[in-house]
């Protein structure tokens, strides 16, 4: 055999190595939804914890509402990205990668629902209760 067929026939085998490099970025897609879900609602929860006295002292509210907004958006992206990757996934071979592209990406999009709730009852919380009567 010669050599030039030898790597053909290498690059057409199912190794895991080729497949995984085929699918390239693609594959850490449904990560940014695991990612970002959870650390937008813990930067919420602690920096909006932190910054209580600040907005106390400066009687100011409107840094909290723009540390929602941009909370909010770091887990839409985070939903975005795992959206892309579920409609992604019906186009990945073998099916075994395509299920669990798919099944990631569906837990991706659970964590962002999940920290889009936890960070709403946070935020409707600062209208029921005044931001600085505990301080």
């Amino acid at each position: 055999m010669s050599e030039n067929a030898h790597d053909r026939s290498h690059e057409t085998s199912e190794d895991p190595l080729i497949l995984a490099q085929q699918e390239g970025a693609e594959a850490l897609t449904p990560w940014v939804g695991w990612v970002l879900a959870p650390a937008a609602w813990a930067l919420h929860q602690g920096i909006g914890y932190a910054m209580v006295t600040w907005l106390c002292r400066i009687d100011r509210v409107w840094p909290y509402h723009a540390l929602t907004v941009l909370c909010l958006g770091l887990c839409s992206l985070g939903a975005l990205a795992s959206f892309h990757a579920l409609h992604r996934s019906r186009r990945i071979r073998p099916e075994r990668s395509r299920e669990r592209m798919r099944m990631m990406a569906l837990i991706g999009l659970m964590f962002c629902a999940a920290a889009l709730g936890g960070i709403t009852v946070e935020y409707v919380g600062s209208f029921a209760i005044e931001v600085c009567a505990g301080v």
